[in-house]
């Protein structure tokens, strides 16, 4: 039995990648069947709490049957000292990108209406999120995906690749109205932009954790303004936090480089993984 613990442990600490996509896949279709049997068609969004922690089981798993190490995986977590500016400029980006078309309007002459929601509305969605929803998200995409695709393809690419698997991943909580979704195609262009930028976040901060999730968490907040008036054509095409994270995207890349998406070149260390498995990662690029 040890033997074969032993051979299983080897054979999978050379494929992280797919053992992460294999147990999220089977983690997330058994938490959409018992939700299913148990609320139908229509899940509660707190009931859902268990399919959002998707990524982190995921991710923590597959650490663990790879014979990685769990500890230093969530030490991410207390990566705090990343540097204030950091904070501000994720939690800036998303919350402007929440309120671009009001911010647009509103320059436009448009009257508008602050704050959209009570101070308690804001705390409670941002507690829900930081804590028990999407940023614990976080452990699986940019705390174990992110620099383990780095170690293959370019930081820009791993990021898109990150922002397609993610919207995707949502697809079972879009078809049961779980959350406040777009058109698909528009909220995959979104989430696929997004992820580039929290990507940059991510290595900019040598994997701070901690910044990226707040920066999530950001994102989910409810709009600061209800704005009245008639909406500029553009965002009849696309919507404003669409058309600002594609702005700021490209600025990232035109900036930073495609590369890793840093100044100086550096990426962070994939978090829990021995040195003896870095060159034996899933096999060359396509």
């Amino acid at each position: 039995m040890v033997n074969v613990d032993s051979t299983l442990r080897q054979r999978l600490s050379h494929k992280p990648i797919r053992t992460f996509l294999f147990v999220l896949i089977l983690y997330s279709g058994l938490a959409v069947a018992v939700l299913y049997a148990v609320f139908g068609a229509n899940f509660p969004g707190l009931a859902a709490l268990p399919y959002a922690w998707a990524p982190m089981v995921s991710a923590g798993v597959t650490v663990w049957l790879c014979g990685e190490s769990v500890r230093d995986w969530l030490e991410q977590l207390r990566n705090l000292r990343a540097g204030l500016h950091w904070y501000l400029i994720g939690v800036g980006i998303m919350m402007i990108g929440t309120e671009f078309e009001n911010i647009v309007m509103v320059l436009l002459g448009a009257d508008a209406v602050v704050p959209y929601a009570s101070v308690g509305d804001y705390v409670f969605t941002f507690a829900v999120t930081l804590f028990l929803a999407g940023a614990l998200e976080e452990l699986g995409w940019r705390g174990f995906l992110q620099p383990r695709l780095q170690q293959r393809f370019s930081a820009l690419h791993a990021s898109m690749g990150i922002g397609i698997i993610w919207g995707l991943w949502h697809v079972p909580m879009i078809l049961t109205g779980t959350g406040d979704f777009t058109v698909f195609w528009e909220y995959m262009l979104n989430i696929t932009v997004m992820s580039v930028l929290l990507g940059w976040l991510y290595n900019n901060t040598n994997g701070a954790l901690p910044v990226v999730m707040i920066a999530h968490a950001s994102h989910n907040m409810p709009r600061v303004g209800e704005v009245t008036g008639d909406v500029p054509v553009v965002f009849n095409i696309l919507s404003g936090d669409v058309i600002f994270y594609m702005i700021c995207a490209s600025l990232v890349g035109l900036y930073a480089g495609a590369q890793t998406l840093t100044r100086d070149g550096s990426l962070p260390e994939a978090p829990g993984q021995r040195r003896d498995q870095f060159p034996k990662q899933e096999g060359p690029a396509d």
